[in-house]
Order: C-alpha cells, then sequence, then structure tokens
C-alpha cells in the first residue's frame, strides 16, 4: 500500500545554533568564515567598539588554519586584530581574537570588515559589520546599555526557519516574530541562545512572510521563495519503508545527490546528469521510525529536505486502484512530498540537516 507523506522538515535546530553563535550563518566539503561581533562603550573623549572574532565551525585538520589577512574600519583599530595574519581561534574558543576600535564623538557609527585566508587556499572577504554609538550618545551622562541584536533564516521548499540571538548580556531584547497567516511567537534568548522558530508555507496561496520584531522596531521582513531543486526530488512511502526517485530533467542542471538515513552512518552519494534518474529504497527496521535526510547541489545552487517514515497501523486505509492526485510543493513543477512529523523528531533532523547546509552552503560565497 503505498502512501504520500508530508512532512516539514523545520529548522528548528537551535542546538546548531548555539554552537554557531554568530552574525554569519560553509566549499563542498568544509569552508570557513571569519564571524565577529562588536559591543560599544563610551570613554572620555569619544567611544570605542570592543570586537571579538573566531572562525567559524568546521574541521579544522581538513581545511586547516583560519587568519585574518586584513581589515577595512573607520577610526582606528588595535589589538590582534590589526595585526596581519593573526590566527583565528576555533569557533567556541574561550580565548577569541579580539581588538578595539577607537571613535570620535563625530563618528555616529563604526564599521569593520575582517578578510580571512585558510591554509586550503579558501579565502572570504568579510561582510562589513555596523554598529552605532550607545544608545542617547556619548556625550553627558552614560545612557543605558543598548541591546545588540543578530537575525538570521533558512527557507526551504516548504517553509521559513527564522532564527535571533542576544549579543549584550546587559541589554536583553524580546523577539517576536510574526507571520503572515498570522502564526506568531515571542521569546528572549539569553547570551549564547537562540530563539527561533520554523514557518510552515500556506499551500493554498504558495505565499509566505515573517516579519521579525525587536521590543518594538521591526528588525526585518523574510519573504519565502520557490526553488527548482525541490523538484529533483520525490518521495513514496509504503508499509515498508521509503522509495526515493531522483531525477534531473532534460533542461536541468548536473546534480549531486547526498541521502543520509537514521539507520545509518555514511550517506549515499549520487551523481546525475540532465536526464538521468535514479530510485532508492530504504527499508525500516521493524517498527523503528525511519528518516532520511538528504542534499542537492547543482554549480549554481543548493537545497536540502528530509522525509520521515512512520510504521503502518491497523487504522491506515486501503488504497484504492485510482488513488487521487497528492498534492504538489509550491514550486515550479516540484514532485516531491513532505510530511509533517512530531516536533521532538523534526529537531533531530533539522540539526543533522542544518550543520551539513551550513558547512556546504558558502562553497556559493568563495
Amino acid at each position: 500500500m503505498n502512501r504520500t507523506l508530508k512532512r516539514v522538515l523545520g529548522l528548528t535546530g537551535s542546538v546548531m545554533l548555539g554552537l554557531a553563535g554568530a552574525v554569519t550563518f560553509a566549499s563542498a566539503a568544509q569552508a570557513h568564515h571569519v564571524t565577529y561581533s562588536g559591543v560599544p562603550e563610551c570613554t572620555d573623549d569619544g567611544w570605542i567598539v570592543k570586537w571579538e572574532a573566531t572562525d567559524w565551525e568546521g574541521k579544522p585538520a581538513e581545511v586547516g588554519k583560519g587568519y585574518v589577512v586584513d581589515y577595512v574600519a573607520n577610526g582606528e583599530l588595535t589589538g590582534d586584530l590589526a595585526v596581519p595574519d593573526a590566527e583565528l581561534p576555533e569557533f567556541g574558543s574561550s580565548t577569541p581574537l579580539t581588538g578595539t576600535q577607537v571613535l570620535s564623538l563625530d563618528d555616529e557609527t563604526a564599521t569593520l570588515s575582517l578578510n580571512g585566508r585558510w591554509d586550503n587556499g579558501q579565502t572570504n572577504q568579510g561582510t562589513p559589520v555596523t554598529v552605532s554609538q550607545p544608545e542617547g550618545g556619548c556625550e553627558g551622562e552614560p545612557a543605558d546599555p543598548e541591546p545588540v541584536t543578530a537575525v538570521g533564516s533558512e527557507v526551504d521548499c516548504v517553509g521559513i526557519w527564522v532564527w535571533a540571538e542576544n549579543q549584550n548580556p546587559e541589554a536583553l531584547e524580546e523577539f517576536t516574530f510574526v507571520s503572515s497567516d498570522g502564526e506568531e511567537v515571542s521569546g528572549t534568548p539569553e547570551v549564547g541562545d537562540i530563539f527561533s522558530h520554523y514557518f510552515l508555507l500556506d499551500e493554498a496561496t504558495d505565499a509566505l512572510s515573517v516579519e521579525v520584531y525587536a521590543g518594538e522596531e521591526l528588525l526585518d521582513t523574510i519573504e519565502w521563495t520557490s526553488n527548482e531543486l525541490c523538484s529533483y526530488v520525490s518521495v513514496e512511502a509504503d508499509c515498508e519503508g521509503l522509495i526515493f526517485t531522483l531525477t534531473v530533467p532534460a533542461d536541468g542542471e548536473a546534480a549531486t545527490f547526498e541521502l543520509w538515513t537514521s539507520l545509518s552512518e555514511e550517506p549515499i552519494t549520487v551523481e546525475l546528469a540532465p536526464g538521468e534518474s535514479e530510485t532508492h529504497t530504504f527499508k525500516a527496521e521493524g517498527d523503528e521510525e525511519l528518516w532520511v535526510d538528504y542534499y542537492i547541489e547543482t554549480q549554481k545552487d543548493a537545497t536540502y529536505g528530509g522525509v520521515q517514515w512512520i510504521p503502518c497501523d491497523e487504522e491506515t486505509p486501503s488504497p484504492s486502484e485510482t488513488p487521487s492526485a497528492q498534492p504538489q510543493l509550491p514550486t515550479t513543477g516540484s514532485s516531491m512530498t513532505i510530511m509533517i512529523g512530531s516536533a521532538a523528531a523534526l529537531i533531530v533532523a533539522a540539526a543533522a540537516i542544518f550543520l551539513i547546509m551550513r558547512r556546504r552552503r558558502a562553497a556559493q560565497d568563495w
């Protein structure tokens, strides 16, 4: 008996981002970014920004050590960050690379961009990060601590995962996420923690947006966009397991597929040229739940997802001879289907895919 499963791979991987804890959210195996943030403070005759930098999470043994090659900043930058080829600590290090940017009262903002390189030859041009003077400015009485926040998101075939974090322990901000279909969640994470939520696309409208607020201030509006690569995967389920069909359209790009299951440690890697197709069957072991997560990559793009298999039960209806058409994902011709699973299972799958995607995604940036 075949059933089409629908599942949301919700990137609720707050555990994974708790490990990352950086504003920048990786070549095909392991690529790094310089990740850094700054906190402003007033001085007697101006103000400063104290910066901390580390290497984005990855496998240094494969990529090699990272270094800050140079920087671009207004004002004067001192400390280890200003030293050419300063070695980057690994992400999560208790002793990050530090520097102090000195500014005058005429400077309303401080901007810093750190450029990095790694032993394997990879380079990364840092994205400028801007920090404003402490709230109220630095003239007169010291101002109250100002919140320092970071917001990010990931869009997959059926929804948006949104996250936010506080970076100033003296001024924690409450975040509120509001979706276009009325769903609303709020939270105030401690420094080092992540507040996140996954919003499922409304298939009736094929549209979704999420507004991110810090207090009453609108920080960002994130729009869902479709990805053509979603149509490269279709999934069916029977009482024995999951059947994956991988297809590259004749007018599509050659693609590499990687499939992981909850019952094995090594992925299955498949490379298909335009017009080629392969089918892979994953059988469950007894009544144990089965997960299959996947990653698709072409020269120009990449996406990811996952499907959960649930054992058949006595209440499962008998299959009809002419089953009705199953709903399609809101992408261009997509035939992949997904199932809404339990929250705990979603977190496990999201964490695995999140780590894989993050390490691969920056290949598009190098």
